[in-house]
């Protein structure tokens, strides 16, 4: 069962346009819907100008209900789309790599791993860092030509987030430090201007940069509120 999260990026794949509605398949067999105010702005003459039937699109998950789920295109900015079908490359390259070598035995393995693992890619990551994990699902033909795969230098994705604060106190400087600075060591945070900062969380893996990087964000949020400051954040385009 794959559990999303609101402002989750997430890769569907599109099948049907309705009307003003685009439905997205999602993973973990839930379904997505798209209204026309999230496909782009400004105004939209021809919806399939932007979405094709059958076609993968990366989305923002806006809202979550019961029956569905809300989804938005526009949102999602071409560094945030880029990162998510890189690591969907990935994943069918691991994907390629269990084929080759297990043959029909593939698609066990490949079960057998995802009952445990929430992608491939995720498991291929922990055994780099625990070899001992490979054994489990492989025999000992397989493991040897598995360890040197899981070894490969994965690339290492960026999240960057812009902050912007504002303290009209005497004491406004030694707020926003207290707001950025205080006990956080994996977040690099960039001074651009007054009041304007450049956040940033590299990681092999892109969804883990990217709740680390929302995870800070909130807690900034937190703290500017305490301290009466305001506070914005935008993607870095």
């Amino acid at each position: 069962m794959i559990d999303l999260q609101e402002g989750e990026l997430v890769l569907g794949t599109v099948t049907q346009i309705e009307g003003t509605s685009v439905f997205v398949k999602l993973p973990g067999n839930k379904n997505g819907t798209i209204i026309t105010s999230e496909i782009a702005p400004g105004r939209i003459r021809n919806i399939r100008e932007y979405v094709m039937l059958n076609k993968k699109i990366v989305c923002k998950v806006l809202r979550i209900s019961p029956n569905n789920i809300d989804l938005s295109l526009r949102r999602v900015t071409s560094k945030e789309k880029s990162e998510v079908m890189e690591q969907y490359k990935q994943e069918q390259t691991a994907k390629s790599a269990l084929k080759s070598l297990l043959k029909d035995k593939a698609q066990e393995v490949e079960e057998k791993i995802l009952a445990e693992f929430e992608t491939l890619s995720n498991f291929f990551t922990k055994a780099r860092e625990d070899e001992k994990l490979i054994p489990k699902y492989f025999n000992k033909e397989m493991t040897e030509q598995i360890r040197k795969i899981v070894q490969k230098r994965k690339k290492e994705v960026e999240v960057r987030k812009i902050i912007k604060l504002k303290c009209m106190e005497s004491n406004g400087i030694s707020r926003i430090k207290e707001i950025l600075y205080e006990d956080e060591e994996t977040i690099e945070i960039v001074y651009l201007s007054a009041g304007t900062f450049q956040i940033k969380v590299k990681d092999i893996d892109y969804k883990k940069a990217n709740q680390r990087i929302s995870d800070f964000a909130a807690l900034v949020e937190k703290k500017a509120k305490s301290l009466v400051c305001e506070y914005s954040i935008e993607d870095k385009k």
